[in-house]
């Protein structure tokens, strides 16, 4: 999530989706390959399926689905809201939510939070209230934690940029994405070398770990060990395109290992065996995050500024941000 949510106030994005289409039109023509457009004849984001679910926040990210409600979070209104489909506008999961922005569920289906305001990854339930997983790497406070998944073996990655610092100086001195075995206390730091690391998402098998670097515009991939190390880290794909607002942030994969994420321009679809994009579509708002949701997991949700959408996929998501 960038830092935009601490300086609210600059102009709407306001994309039509034939100007992303005509973009990507041109990279197809320019005969980019692997950075380019793979057409495709039904796109995976159904066109003409984008609703507005929820409104009126300052900085909306961190969706999670807990198999009946989206969580999600409004990072400088300090508090986690829950919406339930048939319920109406979100309700109040929890406040002060020290500015969570990131949510993921662990095994046990307990909520897992990225804090920005405290700079530690907590955990939430409603008999217990928050408590600290790790706020220190070697003895050094944590810059912000931005995003959190869980493998199924219940290890903990998550990202560390300074976004929510503030008035604090980063001890870490660097930004990490991080393996945290929760059981032995074990933290381990897959890279260092992103400059603002932030949205991540396991693949199928979970032996990949995606990561989108929002100040590059790209996306990165790991091959993750059974102890949470790391190898082979390899770029696959760069989104920056000329005149499209937005950022890579939010990163989420389908059953069929296809990686969505929100991008320049809004939310894009990308196979990560080709290094290809597929889709991009716009979003009304910026878009800082997404998220499965709905009875089969088809929905992708996604957070934008001061909103919440749902579009209808022709996918099924997976990950622990899904239950």
């Amino acid at each position: 999530m960038a830092r935009a949510w601490m300086a609210i106030g600059g102009a709407v994005l306001a994309l039509v989706a034939g100007g992303a289409a005509a973009q990507d039109s041109a990279a197809v023509s320019a005969g980019a390959s692997a950075q380019g457009t793979l057409v495709v004849a039904e796109p995976r984001l159904v066109e003409g399926t984008m609703e507005l679910v929820a409104t009126g926040y300052t900085f909306t990210e961190g969706p999670a689905w807990d198999g009946v409600r989206l969580i999600f979070s409004d990072i400088p209104g300090n508090t986690v809201y829950a919406y339930t489909t048939d319920a109406g506008a979100p309700t109040v999961l929890y406040a002060p939510s020290m500015n969570a922005n990131g949510h993921t569920f662990d095994r046990a289906g307990r909520l897992l939070n990225a804090e920005h305001g405290s700079g530690a990854l907590t955990r939430w339930t409603p008999q217990s209230g928050r408590q600290v997983i790790a706020e220190s790497f070697e003895g050094k406070h944590l810059n912000s934690p931005n995003d959190v998944v869980v493998r199924g073996d219940g290890m903990i990655f998550f990202t560390d940029p300074p976004y929510g610092l503030g008035q604090r100086q980063s001890e870490t001195g660097f930004s990490g994405v991080f393996a945290l075995d929760e059981k032995t206390g074990r933290m381990a730091l897959i890279d260092d070398g992103l400059a603002r690391p932030n949205g991540l998402a396991l693949s199928p098998d979970e032996k990949v770990l995606y990561v989108g670097d929002t100040a590059t515009q790209t996306l990165w991939a790991y091959d993750i060990a059974a102890d949470g190390s790391a190898s082979g880290k390899r770029q696959v794909i760069d989104l920056k395109v000329e005149g499209l607002s937005g950022n890579v942030d939010g990163v989420r994969v389908d059953s069929d290992g296809i990686v969505y994420l929100t991008c320049p321009g809004g939310i894009c679809v990308v196979d990560p065996a080709k290094r290809a994009l597929l889709e991009r579509m716009a979003v009304p708002r910026r878009a800082t995050n997404l998220a499965w949701g709905g009875p089969d997991l088809s929905d992708l949700y996604i957070t934008a500024q001061s909103d919440v959408y749902r579009v209808k996929t022709r996918a099924r998501g997976i990950g622990s941000s899904s239950r």
